[in-house]
């Protein structure tokens, strides 16, 4: 069966061969080789579209093709032979572009065009172009929330907004940069950057479902098979070192009314996976906050050491109950689906709490790779029928006169490959609570939200973070006027802000000069 998906601009043609899921499934980890396979190419007279050509080698060779549909004309009819000819010569003859270049990464075979035009830096103080887009599936539009954006060939990543935007700055001495884009249940796509870079790019991603009776299950008992994957976590999992940068975002809202926004980029000394007795060292490079609180929101809860919880919820490092040994004792587990991540299949694992508890424990979604059984992700609550019992998980302090009902807690975290092992990349938390003074009928929501990824790793490099600069569990960013401006981050690589969320802290800052402007006698 063959599938070929068509568009204009960055939409891009997926030429593919699929005998069976398992057949096509890729090698661990992005691998990119600027050299092609050295194969031989020998295919009698055709005569067809250069689609059908591709689809020919695809056949002999089993690498998949991906390029701008505006860049190659897929339909134009070529009379074509080959004989023991090395791929690269292959493509040459059938493409007749000298500016056509390729990169190999696993399977996939990315034809682009070579930039002639060198980057364009985003300011004079910072010597990288400022690469700006929109993930959305490809079948409704809609955006695709924390997306996962990296840049082929480097450890450098980030993740989509809420509204499935980004912004990348890619470093100037890279020519040609390839961005791949990954999503849970969606096929991977590679876009090479092209100089001079548009104002802003839209990326489709299409969703992959898989046939189950194309699949061979190894593990029919998801029980064995969580044992299993725990078992492999020493070796799926950095087990050196790695001095990582992160950015990390915290808001509180009171209804739809944000009270305190903050952001920061982190330098963080990760510690070995493989050790209990090494934990995580984090401080702040350069961070800062914005608050409209009032004697009314002086009750405000949040979450316990923000910016050192987004780290706690590394479950790998930190593990939870659903992932000790005796997981068994609390949690009933089952199948639940199989999708793709990346170009990796995927088993999807669901847990509940067992009944009889009378506690509030979690329930959610494991993601499991189906090769090394690593885990990929994992999505994860608070009992929301249990929750409400529980207030003291989330608060560092409260009065007496204020009683606080737990309604929601949700959390996401996500590993990423680099070489043969994995490292977090993406941490979410969202609670949501609500607050209410004695003698008083109606009460206000409460909403805090953690956002957490990390944009470079180095393994093997040990940073080394002093005491005095460590994050402490109580740590506040410093209070100052706050503009979106790109500048104030440099090279860093963060989230991009939402529109509404720019237009909430535009209404911050107003109120915040007003208040100075006549301070409260």
């Amino acid at each position: 069966m063959r599938s070929i998906r068509k568009g204009t601009g960055a939409d891009f043609i997926h030429l593919a061969v699929s005998f069976s899921v398992l057949f096509i499934l890729l090698p661990a980890g992005i691998r990119a080789q600027d050299l092609l396979p050295r194969v031989e190419i020998s295919l009698p007279p055709i005569t067809g579209t250069v689609n059908e050509v591709l689809e020919r080698i695809t056949l002999q060779t089993g690498y998949l093709f991906t390029y701008d549909a505006t860049l190659i004309r897929g339909n134009r009819e070529v009379n074509f032979r080959v004989e023991d000819l090395p791929l690269r010569e292959a493509l040459d003859s059938l493409l007749q572009n000298p500016l056509l270049g390729y990169r190999l990464i696993d399977r996939n075979i990315v034809i682009y065009e070579k930039n002639q035009a060198p980057p364009g830096p985003l300011l004079e103080e910072i010597d990288r172009p400022l690469l700006q887009g929109r993930v959305t599936d490809r079948k409704t539009g809609d955006p695709l929330a924390y997306a996962t954006i990296a840049l082929y060939g480097t450890s450098l990543g980030s993740i989509t907004n809420q509204e499935g935007e980004f912004s990348f700055k890619i470093p100037a001495d890279l020519t040609d940069p390839i961005l791949v884009i990954s999503y849970m249940g969606y096929r991977q796509r590679f876009i090479p950057v092209v100089y001079p870079l548009r104002e802003r790019m839209t990326i489709s991603l299409e969703r992959e479902t898989i046939p189950l009776q194309e699949v061979i299950i190894r593990f029919s008992d998801p029980v064995m098979l969580l044992k299993e994957a725990m078992r492999r976590i020493p070796e799926n999992y950095l087990g050196e070192y790695a001095t990582m940068s992160a950015f990390y975002r915290e808001s509180v809202r009171r209804s739809d009314h944000f009270l305190v926004y903050s952001e920061a980029v982190l330098d963080v000394a990760k510690a070995p996976y493989d050790s209990d007795l090494m934990s995580d060292a984090i401080r702040i490079r350069k961070g800062r906050k914005i608050s409209d609180v009032t004697s009314e929101d002086t009750v405000m809860v949040k979450l316990r050491s923000g910016i050192s919880t987004s780290f706690d919820l590394d479950v790998i490092k930190h593990r939870p109950d659903f992932l000790l040994p005796d997981f068994t004792e609390r949690y009933d587990l089952e199948f639940s689906d199989l999708m793709i991540y990346g170009e990796r299949l995927v088993y999807v694992i669901s847990f509940k709490q067992k009944s009889g508890i009378p506690e509030p424990l979690f329930q959610g979604q494991i993601y499991l790779d189906q090769e090394s059984l690593a885990l990929l992700a994992a999505d994860f609550e608070f009992n929301p029928e249990l929750i409400h019992k529980a207030p003291g998980l989330f608060l560092v302090s409260r009065s007496p006169s204020i009683r606080i009902t737990p309604l929601m807690a949700a959390y996401h975290v996500e590993y990423r490959k680099l070489e043969e092992q994995y490292y977090v990349s993406q941490v979410r938390a969202e609670v949501e609570l609500k607050v209410r003074k004695k003698r008083r009928w109606i009460g206000s929501r409460y909403t805090i939200s953690i956002e957490m990824a990390i944009t470079d790793v180095v393994p093997g490099q040990r940073l080394r973070i002093e005491p005095s600069e460590r994050v402490r569990p109580n740590v506040v960013l410093s209070d100052e006027k706050f503009e979106f401006d790109p500048q104030f981050w440099g090279i860093y690589n963060t989230i991009e802000p939402e529109a509404s969320l720019m237009e909430s802290i535009e209404r911050l800052e107003k109120n915040r000069q007003l208040n100075n402007i006549n301070p409260n006698p």
